[in-house]
């Protein structure tokens, strides 16, 4: 029926019979199946007894001795003059015993390995978990050349939705501007935030399995409402979604050409929320987007939103001589009435502001380099006008932008007093829009620039833009109002200097 010598047959009917016999007489109780299946598996060659040939008991104990030199090496803080399996390998070669390299790395990981560790997987509910990490880009911002700029990671563990934003250093500020900023983009707070043992969450170690939080995460735990627990040292895998997040963000957003380089670090942050929406709305094969199941089922189950939190440090500053005030040694202008007095810094990631009490005197972007100094020329009219000839070569002025320079050097380089009345409504209106009015002033041939007829003009000029050449409705209508200002000034002023009398 098979097709087959009868021979043939009888040969591996014989080695069956033969077989059965002997697993029969070791195990009386074997099953059918297990008979067929030892009959029917290809022999093989048992070398459970071969012995090793070159890797002698002397070839391991010289890989035991080098393994512990490495190990006293750790422990005095040299971790990077180990010997690495290939030096183990040129080691014994040195002293003449002809081991091959596979050899030695199979027994270093048979004396080093430890028992293999198993994962428990977890399941989520909506709105419970996030985690949170940073992570490192390189970055060309502003033509400054390829610099370290830190991205702050969260990834929500049931939805995996991710958010992401770049700072400039890893800081206690960045920290806390990170979670406000994520918070305030999902409406709501999660109930549990997962760390690893981070500086700016970690303040300090007690014991080996007890962490105390920094006051920067225990100010939004108790204003956000939310929980929080630290990974296990060296324990990346226990929050996995964003330890993958951080090197997926970071290589889909910034990995492809011309993907490095912004003029600022705003710029570069509307790109990266760009980049990671698209991210959060893509499907991962029969799986929905995480975008998806972040507004199905997770935005729901978060803590009801609150105020933004306000992140900045506090400082006391005291305002110099040159009406500063100074933070890491970079300067910032307050307005020249505050020499010699106390006032508080709140600085920001991006800006800082000044207050005298409660009133707000000045605002600036923040400086990041040494010796900066940032100057509102507003902030010294009072002092100028007593010193009027400071003003051209003042570091005020230098720093003014280029509309503010041009008004001064075409309008009223002979006239500094006129300058500084004008400051409060180019600060108001906009060097801008400033430089048009006095444009337009002469163009309608009207010698008197004080500030109260550019102002005017200033209104004129924004209901009609940008002025076009020659003398419209409009223009006529300006001249006509100016000279009617002219007449209501000189009233005043009659009636004025009647009352004195």
């Amino acid at each position: 029926m098979l097709h087959m010598s009868k021979d043939t047959v009888n040969k591996y009917v014989n080695e069956y019979d033969g077989q059965r016999q002997l697993l029969l007489a070791e195990n009386p109780k074997i099953s059918q199946d297990e008979i067929v299946s030892s009959f029917m598996d290809a022999p093989k060659y048992d070398s459970s007894n071969r012995q090793p040939v070159k890797m002698t008991q002397t070839v391991v104990s010289l890989i035991q001795k080098c393994l512990d030199l490495n190990a006293e090496k750790r422990a005095k803080g040299m971790k990077k003059q180990q010997m690495k399996i290939i030096d183990i390998h040129a080691y014994l070669h040195k002293l003449g015993y002809d081991v091959s390299y596979s050899s030695v790395k199979r027994q270093v990981r048979k004396i080093t390995q430890a028992a293999k560790e198993a994962y428990v997987k977890q399941s989520y509910s909506p709105g419970d978990i996030c985690e949170f990490d940073w992570g490192t880009v390189k970055l060309d911002i502003g033509n400054t050349g390829y610099r370290k700029y830190q991205m702050a990671v969260f990834t929500a563990a049931a939805s995996n939705y991710r958010f992401a934003k770049l700072f400039r250093k890893q800081n206690t500020l960045a920290f806390q501007e990170s979670h406000a900023d994520f918070f305030e983009h999902c409406s709501g707070t999660f109930h549990w935030m997962v760390y690893d043992n981070m500086r700016v969450a970690v303040r300090q170690f007690v014991g080996t399995s007890k962490e105390k939080a920094t006051d920067a995460l225990n100010r939004l735990s108790v204003y956000y409402g939310f929980d929080f627990r630290f990974c296990n040292v060296r324990s990346g895998n226990e929050k996995g979604h964003v330890e993958q997040s951080v090197e997926y963000v970071r290589r889909k957003a910034f990995s492809s050409p011309d993907a490095d380089s912004f003029a600022t670090l705003e710029e570069a942050n509307v790109f990266l929320a760009e980049q990671v929406d698209h991210l959060n709305r893509q499907k991962s094969g029969d799986k929905p987007a995480p975008y998806d199941v972040f507004m199905l089922s997770e935005k729901a189950h978060l803590i009801p939103p609150v105020q933004k939190f306000e992140c900045c440090i506090r400082r006391k500053a005291r305002v110099d001589k040159f009406s500063t005030v100074s933070f890491q040694q970079n300067h910032y202008s307050v307005p020249d009435l505050y020499v010699e007095d106390e006032v508080e810094l709140r600085i920001y990631g991006d800006h800082i502001t000044v207050y005298k009490g409660r009133e707000k005197v000045a605002e600036h972007p923040r400086g990041f380099g040494k010796d900066q100094w940032t100057i509102d020329l507003c902030h010294y009219v009072r002092t100028l006008k007593r010193k009027p000839g400071a003003l051209a070569g003042s570091t005020a002025m230098l720093q003014a932008d280029a509309h503010t320079k041009n008004i001064y050097e075409q309008y009223y380089s002979d006239n500094t007093k006129g300058f500084l009345d004008l400051l409060p409504l180019i600060r108001d209106e906009g060097p801008d829009r400033v430089e048009q009015a006095l444009r337009e002033l002469e163009r309608l041939t009207i010698s008197d620039k004080s500030p109260e007829k550019v102002s005017l003009m200033c209104q004129t000029v924004a209901e009609k833009g940008v002025a076009a050449p020659g003398v419209d409705r409009v223009s006529i209508k300006t001249q006509q109002t100016l000279s009617d200002y002219n007449l209501l000034m000189k009233a005043q002023k009659e009636k004025e200097e009647r009352i004195a009398v």
